[in-house]
């Protein structure tokens, strides 16, 4: 591992939460300036879906030999890098420090696991600091260029040696098993809690189709499937509750980051209500795992009913702007993207009650999966079902020819899968583009956002902090084979698989983008019409409420 021997001493800013007493404020304030830093821990051939060790008693407080779950990695210490500046994120101090001490090319890598921060400290370093450990996942093992690399990953995929000390002891006083046991959750929740939540990261990870809402209901779920199987007892004092809070953490953060703002605030809105469920409960009372099962089906039924209050509140917004004309127009034009259910539904109540004799609906492919053309059908199916509907007219447009696709449109319906403090709204990539044909061709348009206010970011983060999702290339490749008239393919598929120093090739996949609030005339939500300044107020409690549920003590 490496040893820092020198470095430029920068003062990390200390954030301890509002919601805190104020002994643990006047403490935090009393501490002397800590350092930053982060443990990278680069394991291959990590299953983390393995079939885990049974244990009777998997899930209590201490970790024992007969409940230890197989690890992915060795003893080997993690790398260490130091944050030196506040403007560098830990996630790029993480691929900074793999670049400085090991010759393994970044394309070789990927982030498997975030861990928990957390505080400790160093003699490395010497003092108190705030580590965030990270796991990498080493893909292949072409490019390593030194024994040293060879070796270090030799050691690390390994399970624990009898020879060397038992990491597990090494767990609560050693900063190096303290990162370990924050990435690696299956330690603290035990085998069956442990592997439903790997399971149901996994799903969340992989799944290109559904939008944000639906994966932070499903997010919902994962919660839900794996506190039921906790043996804890069921109190906001214990290691229950903990356990619930590490779980949360994690899908917040190793689910779906480009989703993560809706995924977050559905975990919150639980966490509350089983907390405040919790509070109710009187001394003598006992709590099992049926009441907590009741109060996630409550939970489920407010979600499903945003997506009916959406519909109506577009179609109230719709209306006032058609009852301004003076007259029911003849004719509607819409346009949209991706497949969103709460973008079908508000369509499908326009076509209800906007009194048209005709409606064209035009919608984009929205290329590399083809969510329009899903949307598109799912839409002809609610047609079917509608017979005393006004003629509507639905066409099918490439992504290409948006402008065209914008001519006379009088309303622009994007969903979000993220909307920042400011009002951006990130969405499928094709709304900006979408966003500036409708004001350069249709300026008399509106252009709508409609989404639940779950969606809404934590403060502070700008849309430059977020996570830019850039997926397989394969996604766009496939679609590119279906064509005979595409030449030399193979050429540009040998030059992805083999990279060159001098000529190079990338297909960037890049599911989301940003639409600033500049272009955006209305946002839709559940309770009603929204401003900016509701964002920003919406943000600060996401960001309170994450200090309160998820801070360093965790």
């Amino acid at each position: 591992m490496a040893i820092f021997t020198s470095f430029e001493h920068e003062t990390a800013t200390q954030q301890p939460s509002q919601l805190k007493s104020v002994q643990i404020q006047d403490h935090l304030r009393q501490e002397p300036p800590y350092h930053r830093a982060v443990l990278c821990y680069i394991v291959r051939g990590a299953n983390i879906e393995q079939e885990l060790p049974k244990s009777p008693k998997a899930n209590s407080a201490q970790v024992r030999k007969s409940d230890r779950v197989a690890l992915p990695c060795g003893p080997l210490e993690p790398l260490l890098g130091v944050i030196e500046d506040n403007s560098s994120s830990p996630l790029d101090t993480a691929w900074k420090t793999i670049r400085k001490q090991t010759s393994i090319p970044p394309s070789s890598l990927s982030v498997l696991r975030y861990g928990k921060s957390f505080f400790s400290a160093t003699s490395s370093i010497g003092q108190k600091c705030l580590f965030y450990p990270f796991a990498f996942h080493l893909n292949t093992l072409s490019g390593l260029s030194t024994e040293v690399d060879k070796l270090r990953l030799d050691q690390s995929i390994c399970e624990w040696d009898n020879r060397d000390p038992n990491p597990y002891d090494l767990m609560d006083s050693h900063y190096h098993g303290q990162g370990l046991r924050k990435i690696w959750f299956e330690i603290d929740l035990g085998p069956t809690p442990g592997k439903m939540l790997a399971s149901g990261l996994k799903q969340l990870q992989h799944d290109h189709e559904s939008g944000a809402r639906k994966l932070a209901a499903v997010s919902v779920n994962i919660l839900r499937a794996v506190l039921v199987n906790l043996d804890d007892p069921i109190t906001l004092g214990g290691t229950w509750w903990q356990k619930a809070r590490i779980t949360a953490w994690h899908l917040w953060k190793n689910g779906r980051q480009s989703m993560d703002a809706a995924i977050l605030s559905f975990l919150l809105m639980t966490l509350t209500e089983i907390e405040t469920f919790l509070l109710t409960m009187g001394p003598e009372e006992t709590c099992d795992k049926l009441h907590i099962s009741e109060l996630f089906d409550r939970i489920q039924k407010k979600i499903r009913s945003y997506k009916l209050r959406l519909s109506y509140n577009f179609g109230s917004y719709a209306m006032s702007k058609i009852s301004r004309t003076g007259s029911i127009p003849k004719h509607l034009k819409i346009l949209t993207l991706s497949a969103s259910h709460t973008i079908r539904e508000c369509i499908a109540q326009l076509v209800r009650i906007s009194g048209a004799q005709s409606i064209d609906i035009c919608v984009l492919e929205s290329r590399p999966l083809f969510e329009g053309v899903s949307l598109a059908s799912s839409i002809l199916e609610y047609l079917e079902n509608e017979p005393n509907s006004p003629k509507v007219d639905v066409s099918i447009f490439t992504d290409a020819s948006v402008a065209f696709a914008a001519q006379g449109v009088d309303f622009l319906l994007l969903a979000a899968d993220r909307i920042a403090a400011d009002g951006s709204v990130s969405n499928k990539t094709g709304s900006l583009p979408a966003a500036l044909s409708v004001r350069h061709v249709s300026p008399s348009a509106d252009i709508i956002v409609v989404s639940e206010l779950d969606k809404v970011a934590m403060q502070s983060c700008d849309t430059e902090a977020h996570t830019m999702e850039n997926n397989e290339s394969s996604e766009v490749l496939d679609a590119w084979q279906q064509s005979e008239t595409v030449k030399g393919l193979g050429v540009i598929e040998q030059k992805i698989q083999k990279k060159s120093r001098q000529v190079s090739v990338n297909v960037p996949n890049v599911y989301f983008e940003w639409v600033p609030p500049t272009l955006i005339d209305a946002y839709i939500c559940e309770d009603g019409v929204k401003l900016p300044s509701d964002f920003r107020k919406r943000s600060q409690w996401i960001k309170e409420q994450c200090e309160r549920y998820f801070d360093h003590d965790l």
